[in-house]
């Protein structure tokens, strides 16, 4: 009988200590059943995967070293077209009082006017606030915001502007031949330009003598 058990049990110990051939083991969960139930399966670790490929991007590549990037500071300058001081009302009355009354009573009173901001032009003053066709007028020139002086020495009737350029002021003068109404002179008209030279106004053409008496 001890015979028999002896036996037994070296059999057992070689079960437990066999496959020794230094083979790869793997490792198996066992779970051991109660008597008269199914041994549950073994639980096999699960392998990782292969991690995904990452595309690492190119640099990119640096603008060439003659291309330039316009900026706010780049925009051309622009001349300014007009004059820094034009004239305002303050000057055209001024203007207006040096010149010597028409009427003793009757103060000289500014009319039609030219671009105010040209840098040569013109105000129209007639001799009275009430004034009609032919109120005594004088053509009063500015340059560059300042006031130049008058057209002619004394004032005349029948008398407008007729065009302007940048440096020159024509006007045009009417006079009476007959007996026709004031309001529609049939003298004229004759055409005198007046030239500013950057400093003072040139007249280019002569008053005939119908206008000057």
């Amino acid at each position: 009988m001890k015979r028999i058990v002896l036996v037994t049990l070296c059999m057992m110990a070689a079960v437990a200590c066999g496959n020794t051939d230094g083979g790869t083991a793997t490792a198996v969960s066992e779970s051991t059943a109660a008597p008269g139930q199914q041994a549950a399966s073994p639980t096999v670790a699960p392998s990782v995967g292969a991690l995904p490929s990452v595309v690492v991007p190119s640099p990119v590549p640096a603008l060439p070293s003659d291309i330039r990037i316009p900026t706010a500071d780049a925009a051309p300058t622009v001349a300014p077209v007009r004059p820094a001081t034009c004239v305002d009302a303050a000057v055209v009355a001024d203007a207006a009082a040096s010149i010597p009354r028409y009427f003793p009573d009757e103060a000289w009173t500014a009319g039609r006017t030219g671009d105010p901001c040209a840098a040569f032009t013109w105000v129209e003053a007639a001799a009275s606030p009430y004034a009609t066709a032919s109120t005594p007028e004088h053509i009063l020139f500015f340059g560059n915001g300042v006031y130049l002086g008058t057209a002619t020495a004394a004032p005349y009737s029948f008398t407008s502007v007729a065009t302007q350029t940048a440096d020159t002021i024509t006007v045009n003068y009417r006079w009476l031949v007959a007996d026709e109404a004031f309001a529609a002179p049939e003298g004229g008209p004759v055409a005198i330009r007046y030239q500013w030279d950057g400093s003072s106004v040139i007249m280019l053409d002569t008053l005939p003598p119908e206008v000057t008496g």
